[in-house]
């Protein structure tokens, strides 16, 4: 009698397993198509993907990771439903293209955010052939600096992690040279740099994050065309590495709270960031400067341009 209730026992134990690994089998995400339509704030990215006729990526095996910008993260990229409706196929897809990892391990899984936690930023390859770099702070991650706002949605080939900014392929925006060349609000700064002779290794493939201090806040400390123009080139060499750090791309979410390793002034000119790199206070300076536009890519490194000088 006895062996007949254990062999029972083991019957029911194994119908039981058996249910779990049954029902863990049977587990199912929606479709890319069917998560999207749930998503209105997604509607222009979804519109942008039917017009790059990017069906193999959709329908797909995959596993894909999609980093998908919202509607608002879109129009502060300059991209208008208007100007959507007037790309072309071509360009939608390129731009897209860089918002898609495809997978990398064996066996084949899409990138989840527990996988993209590190010390530092660090590279994926998109389907576009170039580089974004994801990484985290604390229990936040972020893909270039951006903030991703809704992370790890499983959909049947892959996840979808909704960020609340359009990433650019770095490409398209050329070196640190032209990233501050660009803004218009850094020609005092690129004067600096000159004058110190700094500027060239801007345009190189050698990579730096720069915290680049505007035109207002250059006049603000005292430099003006004039005197950076009868400065001593030594004095303007050290004004500018103390904002430069080489060998490195950093991100608001690496800079974080903390003090900064040291700077190209040297390894004890340090920089303390804080509001998740959003502020920085020099050695000497009083208060925090603040960060204005943050995470600028480039094809070279990271731009950050600030509203003070910082001083040593």
């Amino acid at each position: 009698m006895k062996h007949i209730f254990n062999t029972m026992i083991f019957v029911v134990a194994v119908c039981c397993i058996a249910s779990c690994d049954k029902n863990e089998d049977t587990v199912s995400y929606p479709s890319f198509d069917d998560f999207l339509k749930s998503k209105p704030e997604l509607s222009m990215f979804t519109q942008a993907l039917d017009k790059a006729q990017l069906q193999t990526f959709k329908e797909g095996q995959g596993p894909f990771t999609w980093f998908a910008p919202t509607n608002d993260a879109f129009i502060a990229a300059g991209i208008t439903q208007d100007s959507l409706n007037k790309m072309t196929a071509g360009k939608t897809s390129y731009l897209l293209l860089y918002q898609l990892i495809n997978p990398t391990s064996i066996p084949l899984i899409p990138l989840f955010t527990r996988d993209m936690i590190a010390q530092n930023s660090f590279a994926k390859t998109t389907q576009l052939g170039q580089n974004i770099y994801v990484g985290n702070y604390g229990d936040s991650f972020y893909v270039n600096g951006s903030s991703i706002i809704s992370r790890d949605n499983q959909v049947s080939n892959g996840v979808v992690h909704i960020v609340n900014r359009f990433n650019v392929p770095p490409v398209l925006k050329g070196n640190i040279q032209n990233l501050l060349g660009a803004t218009g609000q850094h020609t005092l700064f690129i004067a600096a740099l000159t004058k110190a002779s700094r500027w060239t290794a801007l345009g190189t493939t050698a990579v730096f994050t720069v915290l680049a201090p505007t035109d207002a806040a250059m006049t603000a400390a005292g430099y003006t065309s004039a005197s950076i123009n009868t400065s001593t080139v030594g004095r303007m060499d050290s004004l500018v590495r103390y904002h430069m750090f080489s060998n490195s791309r950093m991100f608001t979410n690496d800079l974080g709270n903390k003090t900064t390793p040291g700077t190209m002034l040297g390894t004890t000119k340090t920089i303390v960031a804080s509001n998740i790199g959003k502020k920085f206070k020099g050695l000497s300076n009083a208060t925090p400067v603040d960060a204005i536009v943050s995470d600028m890519l480039g094809t070279n490194g990271v731009v950050h341009s600030i509203n003070g000088v910082l001083k040593y």
